[in-house]
């Protein structure tokens, strides 16, 4: 069966999946300092590769570009000019983030006919809506957990330098929790506002680093998935695949 691949570059990780021609996950390798030489072992278990996609959201890493030409010398890197199996209504499509892009498209493949909000927390949260008629509508751009956390440290005199991961009361019961649940309930809080703003039966996808964390606490229900965007590059290969 084709193996396909994709390799998402974002802020601060490096996440190579590879999908069958069915569309079903056949393996996923995820890390923060991942080698072209991590990714080429990957890459030739499962050779030969039917197709690659690439996508960076900051200057490609060209050892990991290169590994994945020499295992697939057909593969492609998504930019603002790749042909994309979705509309973009924004005003300025060239400073659009591609993996906000690649987010959408597999929103829209997993959910054909739906309207989705799509939340990737990560470095920085991404609040999207992507619509029925394979479309992408937009949406906003805020601080992650961690830059919050440190913004407050950084920009205030007395206020210290906590850890994302730790106690969560609420309300908080000291600095440390007070700060903690302000970030991570302010990204909760947003999230229901833009939940607030779509029809009842929108889809609310969630992805990225800090997604398990943000799930729970909601006051309604979401997926979590952390292969939207590596769903939707595949989805944008094929597009480019098939025209």
């Amino acid at each position: 069966m084709a193996i396909y691949a994709s390799i998402d570059q974002g802020n601060t990780a490096t996440k190579l999946t590879l999908r069958d021609s069915e569309g079903r996950l056949v393996e996923r390798l995820v890390g923060k300092g991942l080698t072209a030489a991590d990714i080429a072992v990957v890459l030739e278990r499962h050779a030969p590769i039917a197709g690659a996609i690439y996508c960076a959201v900051r200057p490609r890493i060209e050892e990991h570009w290169q590994a994945l030409l020499r295992v697939c010398p057909g593969a492609i890197e998504l930019t603002h000019d790749t042909p994309l199996p979705l509309r973009l209504h924004y005003t300025t499509p060239r400073t659009l983030g591609l993996d906000r892009i690649a987010a959408a498209a597999g929103a829209l493949a997993a959910y054909p006919g739906r309207r989705c909000l799509v939340v990737d927390i990560g470095t920085a949260v991404t609040y999207d809506i992507a619509g029925p008629d394979a479309a992408f509508y937009g949406g906003n751009i805020a601080p992650g957990v961690g830059m919050r956390l440190r913004a407050l440290h950084t920009y205030t005199a007395c206020l210290p330098q906590v850890a994302v991961d730790g106690p969560m009361t609420t309300p908080g019961d000291s600095t440390e929790t007070a700060m903690r649940c302000g970030a991570v309930y302010g990204i909760v809080g947003e999230i229901a506002y833009y939940r607030s703003l779509l029809p009842p039966d929108s889809i609310v996808l969630l992805t990225g680093g800090r997604a398990d964390t943000i799930a729970p606490l909601l006051p309604f229900s979401a997926t979590v998935d952390h292969d939207l965007v590596g769903k939707g590059l595949i989805s944008i290969l094929h597009y480019n695949e098939n025209t």
